[in-house]
């Protein structure tokens, strides 16, 4: 059950983000928009419980306390990385964008300061007016595109390496060592005992 809604859940999750690139134009209903976001999120806790399920599953009880702790590390670690890479992604993309339409644009000279602005904060593109306007307008939902584009490729890798690691139930080994006098006693009852006659 958990091996098939985690894979379900990472692939509605890029569903789900193609859908948020698609709606990054000023005639998208608002509501929409949010409901697109409200299961965006859903499908990424989905996500979260399933392949901590599936995790469990697949490894030996014994392991457990060891595997959720390098899930809980490697979640951690996600959001900085991702924050990181995601950033410089939609930075560069935004500022390329913005620099190749203010030179259509009458030339870049002269708006280099504007650009620096705009990569730090969107609300000045309300105050813009006419064709600048419209350049950075046009730069943030290229960048947020391309951003969103970035996740559907990496959700759909991602899927592709939950299913690769199948959905047979985990094994306890038993330890060889076992026996009467804890993990150095590796000899069966039979030579113990022959060893005890002959005064080993």
């Amino acid at each position: 059950m958990s091996y098939r809604a985690s894979i379900v859940t990472y692939f509605c999750f890029a569903v789900t983000l193609f859908l948020l690139s698609q709606s990054l134009t000023p005639t998208f209903p608002a509501p929409w928009f949010m409901a697109v976001v409200f299961v965006n999120g859903f499908c990424t806790g989905a996500a979260l419980n399933y392949t901590l399920a599936h995790l469990l599953h697949l490894t030996p009880p014994s392991t457990h306390y060891v595997c959720t702790a390098l899930l809980t590390t490697f979640r951690g670690f996600a959001g900085s990385f991702g924050s990181a890479v995601g950033g410089g992604l939609f930075t560069r993309t935004l500022k390329h964008s913005l620099e190749k339409g203010f030179s259509r644009d009458g030339g870049l000279q002269g708006r280099e300061e504007l650009v620096r602005r705009l990569l730090g904060s969107p609300a000045i593109v309300q105050q813009l007016t006419g064709a600048a306007h419209s350049i950075a307008v046009h730069g943030y939902v290229k960048a947020l595109s391309t951003l969103f584009f970035a996740g559907i490729g990496l959700a759909l890798v991602m899927g592709l390496v939950q299913a690769g690691t199948g959905w047979k139930e985990g094994k306890e080994i038993e330890s060889v060592g076992a026996g009467r006098n804890g993990p150095l006693d590796v000899l069966e009852d039979e030579d113990w005992e022959e060893g005890m006659e002959r005064g080993v």
